[in-house]
């Protein structure tokens, strides 16, 4: 396989470009494909809703059941007085509904995620396929090819240098001047 933007050979297993570091796992999905992208599959991730929007519907979710459950209890207790101890159960789900829609609303991104269940699993059995095969380097860059270190690491020779007088010395020195 060819990168097709620098160009470089590529081994099939690779999933960058030691050259330029395009994802050509992309790529190779691209040609398997016939040159076609996959409208369906692009529309499908587009339509994935977000971390903020799924938080917001199991708030709304656990709010209209908190409000069924207390209109419930509320009945229940108007036939009888005993069962006034189911307001407190509908109660808390009314608030920790409204406290996850606000949670979701507040705190959660607005982004979608960038990777969706099957493609995680895509990718994990392929990294488990690579390990069965003995791959030890996978899909990562090769390593860069700079000074190594070693000619950094110079060690001085200190077996030429003075030893530093005392203190004790110093002082020494100073009184017998005057």
């Amino acid at each position: 396989m060819f990168c097709p933007r620098c160009g470089r050979q590529a081994a099939e297993d690779v999933r960058f470009c030691s050259g330029c570091g395009l994802p050509l796992d992309a790529a190779a999905e691209l040609v398997e494909a016939g040159g076609r992208l996959d409208l369906a599959r692009a529309e499908a991730e587009a339509a994935a809703l977000t971390p903020r929007q799924r938080g917001v519907r199991k708030g709304l979710m656990l709010t209209a059941g908190g409000f069924l459950l207390f209109i419930g209890a509320v009945l229940l207790t108007a036939y009888k007085e005993d069962l006034f101890v189911l307001l407190i159960p509908s109660g808390v789900f009314l608030v920790v509904g409204v406290m996850r829609m606000l949670y979701g609303l507040l705190l959660e991104e607005h982004r979608p995620e960038k990777k969706t269940a099957t493609r995680a699993a895509v990718k994990a059995s392929d990294s488990s396929a690579e390990l069965s095969r003995g791959s030890s380097r996978g899909g990562e860059l090769p390593h860069a090819r700079a000074v190594p270190a070693s000619l950094y690491a110079k060690t001085a020779d200190t077996s030429d240098m003075a030893a530093r007088p005392s203190v004790t010395e110093n002082t020494t020195k100073l009184l017998d001047e005057q």
